[in-house]
């Protein structure tokens, strides 16, 4: 029986339950992130004491692992509670890692990084907003350095609505996912209910701008459009993070596209 219904935003709520609770409750998801971080390294070529952006970051699962690997990194990351936890787990464990808050639209790097991932994160804005992204990793980057953008397949995700539910902490998440295909965009839909009764629905706050719950789906094809007007080179594309690495196909688990700036 539900109690109460409460409401609340990304920053006070929602950014910590899933990027932490939910994510670190997923079966597997401490080995998934290690795969990740081999198959950048092995795709990208990165070496020790290079210096990687990790664009959307979270609270910097790949990020303290790049830095663990001898690399500099710097992740930016909208949500302030997020930020805080992964600059506290790099300060103590020493690593060369910093997390700013900030809207992946507004970074204003020039030249400074041989790497940059976008992992999870792409394609969380309207066209326009994620040309944005590009451009300003194609900003950030130094001349010949690659980027890598990993999502789950399009094709799977234009054809599958879904719905279930997960157990975090005791009480239960119910999750939805809605494709339209007129408008390419997919939305999610979720609350939470608490072991108490508590019913936590999301409503975004005034201090949630630049935060979004739906994502434009892209297809291979059109994600290399929008490399390419952001002054971007597309190099190739995987299917998976498994090494050695596995060419992109319709029936994939997840795309990975990887390029360079000209």
């Amino acid at each position: 029986m539900i109690v109460n219904e409460m409401a609340k935003g990304w920053q006070e709520f929602w950014a910590e339950f899933f990027r932490i609770k939910h994510r670190h409750s997923i079966e597997g998801i401490a080995e998934w992130d290690r795969k990740v971080v081999a198959h950048v390294t092995d795709v990208l070529g990165l070496k020790q004491e290079d210096r990687l952006l990790d664009l959307g970051c979270g609270s910097g699962d790949h990020a303290l692992e790049f830095a663990r690997r001898g690399m500099s990194v710097v992740g930016i990351e909208i949500a302030r509670s997020l930020v805080s936890l992964g600059n506290r787990m790099a300060s103590e464990a020493g690593l060369a890692a910093e997390l700013m808050q900030s809207d992946m639209r507004e970074t204003n790097f020039r030249e400074e990084f041989d790497a940059c991932i976008i992992i999870n994160a792409f394609g969380v804005f309207e066209d326009s907003g994620n040309i944005r992204v590009l451009e300003n990793v194609e900003q950030a980057l130094k001349t010949g350095a690659h980027f890598y953008i990993l999502e789950s397949n399009p094709v799977r995700r234009m054809t599958r609505k879904w719905e279930r539910w997960d157990e975090v902490e005791g009480g239960h998440l119910l999750m939805r996912s809605d494709y339209d295909p007129r408008s390419g965009m997919e939305t999610f839909d979720f609350f939470y209910l608490t072991e108490e009764g508590d019913k936590i629905i999301y409503a975004p706050k005034p201090e949630d701008d630049g935060v979004s719950v739906r994502g434009k789906v892209y297809t291979l094809p059109q994600i290399v459009g929008l490399i390419d007007t952001a002054g971007l080179t597309f190099e190739n594309a995987y299917g998976s993070v498994e090494v050695p690495p596995e060419q992109y196909a319709v029936e994939s688990e997840t795309l990975v596209v990887v390029g360079t700036k000209r």
